[in-house]
């Protein structure tokens, strides 16, 4: 088993990978730590990683390795522990303070609360929206309990909050906020459990009137539609905040993304999908969209499917038509960068469409040349294919023309037009709808530059089944509500 100091763990970086072996300045009968899984690495600044002492009990680690604010955020997670305690807000139990053996990065072990499940974790293993509810009370409960000991959360989000049967559980000291030994006023409160409840999609804003009257039974406060109605706006500011910090990152190296510039490429690429497997596709892709199986072969676009170590992905070429198309699109954002960005848009909001793998910018310096977008392949069938199946089935082209207007109701909150609104371009996988061809996606600042860029789409939308009455006229009045 490798064996690491303080150094060594600033050093290797993301190629860091469990198990491993720390020592730590302890009695000898608890010195090893073996590290067993990592929870979160920021590399040469922070680990957390789950593992044990001398095959004691399960514990979590956090590590401070940042040389020049280590100490800082080591004093700031024990104050934060220190005032939950004192607040009898149940928090993990700290096993070890101390340091490491060899180049002292300060320590601190917690008791792994194994039976416990974090908030984000159990919101995605259920679809039940009573399940929804039931933890996003209890979460919302224990946020009470934070304010009224004149606590918040700086960055609270729902990995901070451990559920089980029996309780819930805060972790994370360091970004604990002591505002004094009052309870936060009314306008702070409002806003930090607006943060929270910002972290999650635009969908469980249903639940935001219920959880308000929960939080405000907490601090025996009176709910009125006004405090309601400042939490909702609260609620969309932070979200709005959220994406645009989000948006940036997907174009940068860091914990999810590892881009690669230089003279003549751009490359980004997800961590998460990314292994050594898929390195010849990223660097001569033009060869694997020759051999795979050709889905579209357009003037302007050819897309493959791709298949390496039975794997499979989608790969998207912006092909460049002629000298003047080359140098029209030079200096602009390549299709692909958009397709990439508007991709993650769209899932940042809770809107289904296929997964952006990778994006790759052949340049000449400055001037962006051919570029390619790969995502995720989805087996399904297009809604197109779906309507000329079923056409004779009024119950089942009622329930995807459900579908296909709760997908337009939520581009309709986030005020995103698509610019091409074919048939193609909306898929039926497992049950969900999905939409692709994200090029022409625009998110608008104003309403009205939304409805007029949205109208037209809509239009376009109708034109797809014109000469199917059983989908055009039950589809025409459901878009009166859009239309106006």
């Amino acid at each position: 088993m490798r064996h690491y100091d303080a150094q060594g763990l600033r050093l290797i970086g993301r190629e860091l990978s469990p198990p491993f072996q720390l020592v730590l300045d302890a009695a000898p009968s608890c010195r090893n730590l073996t590290c067993t899984a990592i929870l979160r690495h920021l590399p040469g600044k922070r680990l957390v990683c789950t593992g044990h002492r001398n095959h004691h009990r399960p514990c979590v680690a956090k590590i401070f390795l940042d040389p020049s604010g280590c100490e800082r955020h080591y004093q700031r997670e024990l104050s934060g522990i220190k005032a939950l305690q004192a607040a009898r807000i149940p928090t993990p139990e700290l096993l070890f303070k101390g340091k490491l053996a060899e180049g002292h990065a300060p320590v601190l072990l917690f008791r792994h609360m194994t039976a416990h499940t974090d908030l984000s974790k159990y919101l995605a293993s259920t679809a039940s929206a009573e399940n929804h509810f039931d933890a996003l009370s209890r979460a919302v409960q224990a946020i009470a309990r934070l304010h009224i000991a004149g606590l918040k959360q700086r960055d609270i989000h729902p990995g901070n909050f451990l559920l089980s049967a029996g309780d819930v559980m805060i972790i994370d000291g360091d970004d604990i906020e002591a505002a004094g030994a009052a309870p936060l006023p009314q306008k702070e409160s409002l806003s930090n459990l607006a943060l929270f409840l910002a972290q999650f999609y635009p969908s469980f804003d249903t639940l935001l009137p219920d959880l308000v009257t929960v939080y405000g039974a907490s601090r025996n406060w009176t709910v009125s539609q006004h405090w309601q109605n400042c939490v909702r706006g609260e609620t969309k500011r932070w979200r709005n905040w959220r994406l645009k910090k989000f948006l940036p990152k997907t174009k940068r190296s860091c914990t999810a993304f590892h881009a690669v510039k230089n003279w003549r490429r751009f490359i980004i690429w997800d961590r998460d999908w990314y292994t050594p497997t898929w390195q010849p596709l990223i660097e001569n892709p033009d060869n694997f969209i020759e051999s795979g199986t050709i889905l579209k072969a357009g003037n302007s676009a050819t897309v493959a499917k791709v298949t390496i170590d039975s794997q499979t992905v989608v790969v998207k070429r912006y092909n460049i038509k002629d000298a003047g198309h080359a140098l029209r699109r030079c200096f602009r954002p390549s299709r692909a960068m958009v397709s990439w960005e508007n991709a993650h848009r769209l899932r940042f909001l809770g809107i289904n469409t296929p997964r952006p793998l990778a994006v790759i910018e052949r340049r000449w310096g400055y001037l962006r040349q051919r570029a390619y977008f790969i995502m995720a392949h989805i087996e399904g069938v297009t809604l197109d294919q779906t309507f000329h199946e079923e056409v004779r089935d009024r119950q089942a082209i009622e329930g995807r023309l459900d579908e296909l207007v709760a997908l337009l109701e939520q581009l309709a909150t986030a005020r995103i037009s698509h610019g091409d609104f074919k048939a193609t371009n909306f898929l039926l996988s497992a049950g969900r709808l999905y939409l692709a061809d994200l090029d022409g996606m625009r998110a608008h600042r104003s309403q009205a530059s939304f409805r007029k860029a949205f109208h037209k789409d809509l239009k376009r939308l109708l034109r797809n089944w014109q000469n199917l009455p059983l989908v055009n006229q039950p589809l025409l009045k459901r878009l009166k509500q859009f239309i106006g």
